[in-house]
């Protein structure tokens, strides 16, 4: 199989990703997305591609400002780079802050702007601009009450599960792939963890099959080669 390059693998992230505004602010009366949501959405891809996102920033001062310049660097383990940069001012006074935390926020959005640069993130209407207390209060009545939320990262999960490479594979309960991830999704939920705990397990089922799904990928091109 061809290796990808650095650009190619950034491509598959950037075509792919979608960060959804999952927050409200209620005195702009306005949804955004933190950095947070960034480092979250991106991880199931850094595991796909097998590259790393590191971000840094510095103190910077420009015609007499101090400005936050953050640096967001995208690698691969041969050493290759691409790198985005983000910039926010210091404010002078911000109330209710005290200095730290003022270069804090500036940080902040500084790391957020040159990850949105790098990932090429658009303003995708967000899911959270809709009102979903009427909708899933109708998709309980047609469905008898059962409606599963889940996460960006659980529908991942599920996708991968689908993958055409695990067709005639089953588990060791003699489910196919997918209907074990689904199963095991089900059972996730109704431990009722923590979203923190929840998403952690999410990502490590996630990793684990994307390894089985390469190794099942290479061992279907080795017969091909062997035919």
């Amino acid at each position: 199989m061809k290796e990808l390059n650095i650009h190619e693998k950034l491509n598959i992230v950037q075509t792919s990703m979608k960060v959804e505004k999952g927050h409200k602010n209620n005195f702009g009366n306005y949804n955004y997305r933190n950095l947070a949501d960034i480092f979250e959405a991106v991880k199931p891809y850094l595991a796909e591609t097998s590259c790393t996102l590191v971000v840094t920033d510095e103190m910077v001062e420009v015609g007499g400002s101090n400005y936050i310049k953050a640096t967001a660097v995208f690698a691969d383990h041969e050493g290759n780079e691409i790198a985005a940069y983000g910039w926010a001012r210091e404010s002078v006074t911000k109330k209710g802050m005290d200095d730290s935390q003022i270069t804090g926020a500036a940080s902040s959005y500084a790391r957020k702007y040159a990850c949105n640069g790098l990932f090429a993130i658009d303003d995708t209407a967000d899911a959270d601009s809709m009102d979903n207390r009427d909708h899933l209060s109708q998709l309980r009545a047609n469905t008898k009450g059962e409606v599963i939320v889940r996460t960006d990262s659980m529908v991942k999960l599920k996708r991968l599960s689908n993958s055409v490479h695990f067709k005639g594979a089953k588990t060791k309960k003699g489910l196919t792939i997918e209907a074990g991830v689904e199963q095991w999704l089900r059972e996730l939920i109704a431990e009722g963890l923590s979203e923190e705990r929840t998403e952690d397990k999410v990502m490590e089922k996630y990793i684990k099959l994307k390894d089985l799904e390469i190794g099942f990928k290479e061992e279907q091109e080795n017969k091909k080669e062997a035919a």
